[in-house]
């Protein structure tokens, strides 16, 4: 597990963890309704997964919630093995992507029932405490036509950085 600050604590996320992220996925269908994708299926899941450990530059991780932090109901579904703690989002980010000195938030998504409490925040804010030695600057990469994602990147002090529309945006913050 990596204890990142007292706030956040993410643990790198494997193939095993697929019916997790798939439960979380379900519970953040906005999501995905924003994107015009279906849900991935649980299959899907799992190879996006493999195939992540299968890349040396990317990283997967599950975003737990803070011992400070319940979920507004109990979730066995929702429980992470290794540390008993709720899962409360998922956390995609590649090193050295686009540009060598890069960091690309893939995807961060929090479950739905824990946005707005300041969970993504910490997350990201935690992300890039931990990238300042590997990267110069972190971009996110926003799809469709999402502007509440643009509203949370914005508010951490990422600016507008490449257009790649239909569909999606890029947004950076310098590390340095």
């Amino acid at each position: 597990m990596i204890f990142s600050t007292p706030h956040t604590l993410t643990r790198p996320a494997t193939a095993a963890d697929a019916e997790l992220v798939h439960t979380l996925y379900h519970g953040t269908p906005g999501y995905f309704e924003i994107i015009s994708i279906p849900i991935p299926t649980l299959s899907e899941v799992k190879t996006e997964l493999a195939t992540a450990v299968d890349d040396a530059r990317r990283f997967t991780e599950l975003v737990l919630l803070p011992p400070k932090l319940q979920f507004p109901w109990s979730s066995e579904a929702l429980l992470d093995p290794l540390s008993g703690r709720p899962v409360a989002g998922y956390l995609d980010y590649k090193i050295d992507y686009p540009l060598s000195g890069d960091a690309t938030v893939n995807l961060l998504l929090i479950h739905s029932a824990v946005q707005n409490m300041g969970v993504g925040r910490r997350c990201v804010l935690d992300l890039e405490s931990r990238l300042r030695d590997k990267a110069k600057r972190v971009l996110a990469s926003i799809y469709g036509q999402n502007t509440r994602a643009e509203r949370f990147w914005r508010s951490l002090g990422y600016q507008f950085a490449i257009d790649a529309k239909p569909v999606l945006d890029w947004y950076a913050k310098s590390l340095t």
